[in-house]
């Protein structure tokens, strides 16, 4: 039997408990960082603006259309909605966002450096990486940076700001989650060894070996998972 997408309800208990594991990991501070998943083809569930996302509570998630509006006139979602929503334009598969702040992988992008595939982890759970450039946050700009490196990539840098990672399957929420735990784990690396001498990537024909891993974990994953709104 196909497995079945989350229920609002359990999607507003993961999105809370999501928020909690980002903020006990240092990955947001304050109002910091934002959250969304599908309901629907035309519905949306995110945080609000404002709110410490390690603190929320489930009544204070949002409901959003496909174009950004809120279905309550008391509820206000997060400021960054249009980048969450130019991820699930571009890409039909993502189920879930989670908008961070990686300290050291914001750190990479104020140095200039890319994340690189210098562990295994970095090419298994996340793949390539790139880095949007820098646009103020709040606005459009935000949405357009990201948006031509959305097609092809899971996660993304996003420079001086933080960085996204978007979530499959039926777990999708926590997909996002650790995957956004992954990316600061290597940045961490990765700035460690910088202390001593320049990191490097893992050699080419590895990268090819565990980039062939990741696609067949991907496929497995991206088997049709049974959407309660496909009958909509």
């Amino acid at each position: 039997m196909l497995p079945e997408l989350p229920s609002e309800r359990a999607l507003r208990a993961q999105m809370v408990e999501v928020g909690r594991r980002l903020y006990a990991r240092g990955l947001i501070n304050g109002g910091e960082g934002n959250l969304s998943a599908r309901l629907g083809p035309r519905r949306l569930l995110c945080t609000p603006a404002g709110i410490n996302k390690g603190f929320l509570r489930e009544e204070q998630l949002v409901v959003c259309e496909m174009d950004g509006a809120p279905q309550s006139e008391l509820l206000r979602p997060s400021s960054e909605l249009l980048l969450h929503l130019a991820c699930y334009q571009e890409r039909p598969d993502c189920l879930a966002v989670v908008h961070a702040h990686p300290a050291h992988a914001v750190a990479l992008t104020l140095s200039g450096e890319t994340l690189i595939a210098c562990m295994p982890e970095a090419v298994t759970a996340l793949g390539e990486v790139p880095t949007a450039a820098y646009a103020t946050p709040g606005g459009p700009a935000v949405a357009e940076a990201v948006r031509p490196h959305l097609a092809a990539h899971d996660c993304v840098l996003m420079e001086r700001h933080g960085a996204l990672a978007m979530g499959r399957g039926a777990n999708a929420m926590f997909d996002a989650c650790d995957k956004m735990e992954m990316l600061e784990g290597v940045a961490r690396v990765q700035l460690l060894a910088s202390l001593r001498r320049a990191p490097t990537p893992l050699p080419a024909n590895e990268v090819r070996e565990l980039e062939g891993q990741r696609i067949r974990n991907l496929a497995r994953m991206s088997k049709r998972v049974r959407r309660p709104w496909e009958s909509e």
